[in-house]
């Protein structure tokens, strides 16, 4: 059987043993999953670490294919098959999916093409690394595309259409006074059910469902600030800011900033919030979506006073 969503935030990581996974599960091990599947040729949708129903009907095709027992389940001989699974062809003349791990002549295209549009890759190399990754995804905002990282046919596309000159970055001091104001005014929102409830127009402003939302809820105040700002995985918005430069490590948090969180010491980020204000005694005031009101245990858009001792690292507001 599935395990539980509240065990998959605490399990689902890349280790030596794969757990088992099934729908309403997410995290890194399912983005891992995910990948696998679209590298066997079974589309799943968005790679977005989210076991949701086209990743369940994903698994049970390839799991018919391999003559598996057909369950959606991905266990221990679904897990061998799928790291067994030969990378699918790329049809003759199409343009190949890429992704981050890729190397090769079609990631230095890509990377060439990122580089003529004005995005940075942070050297021609040839390797798709976090660097590559982020420009991707600001390209794809920049185009209106599905943010995700992945270059299929759609990104493709877009690259070699004419250049138009990405937008500039809103002001610093201006943009975080601006999404302080602007997650001042979400205060109070809270989540009914299993993050549902007011809440839920965080990730529905992206085009997602019911999920954890701490990142969805940075992302909706930041865009409403004038950032851009699309992303509802805690780890891999700490991989955007150190492959952009945005991120500060654990040094000078200012009002405004980005704060990740790490709860169990695995330095992977687990949650995120925004820097209200610097305390006398190092702690910082925070504003947080996806936490529990301190009085009534709530869960909701609350104000928070975090240690140090709790923080992953700060990062510059996108």
């Amino acid at each position: 059987m599935p395990i539980s969503a509240a065990r998959s935030i605490a399990t689902n990581r890349l280790t030596s043993s794969a757990p088992e996974l099934g729908q309403g599960d997410f995290g890194a091990s399912v983005t891992e999953v995910q990948q696998l599947l679209q590298r066997a040729g079974v589309p799943t949708g968005p790679i977005d670490g989210d076991f949701g129903p086209m990743t369940t009907a994903a698994v049970r095709r390839f799991q018919a294919s391999r003559g598996l027992p057909v369950d959606g389940v991905v266990g221990p001989r679904t897990w061998a098959a799928l790291k067994q699974a030969p990378t699918a062809p790329t049809p003759s003349g199409a343009a190949p999916t890429l992704r981050t791990g890729d190397f090769g002549a079609d990631v230095e295209k890509l990377q060439r093409e990122l580089e003529r549009h004005g995005f940075d890759v942070g050297g021609i190399d040839g390797s798709f690394g976090p660097g590559t990754r982020a420009a991707v995804v600001k390209f794809q905002r920049a185009k209106g595309l599905e943010a995700d990282g992945v270059v299929g046919a759609g990104t493709w596309r877009a690259l070699s259409g004419p250049v138009v000159a990405p937008p500039p970055p809103p002001a610093g001091g201006d943009f975080r006074a601006r999404i302080l104001d602007a997650a001042r005014a979400e205060l109070g929102t809270t989540e009914s059910g299993n993050n549902r409830g007011e809440a839920l127009k965080y990730p529905q402003r992206f085009g997602r469902g019911a999920e954890a939302w701490c990142a969805d809820f940075v992302s909706y105040v930041t865009q409403k600030a004038g950032g851009d700002m699309n992303d509802p995985y805690c780890p891999s918005v700490v991989n955007d800011l150190k492959a952009s430069g945005g991120w500060k490590g654990k040094s000078n948090p200012q009002p405004g900033d980005l704060v990740l969180f790490d709860w169990d010491g695995d330095r992977e980020a687990d949650h995120i919030g925004i820097v209200e204000k610097v305390n006398a005694d190092g702690s910082i005031g925070t504003i947080e979506g996806n936490t529990a009101n301190p009085q009534t245990g709530q869960e909701g858009v609350w104000r928070r006073t975090r240690s140090m001792s709790t923080v992953l690292g700060f990062g510059a507001p996108y």
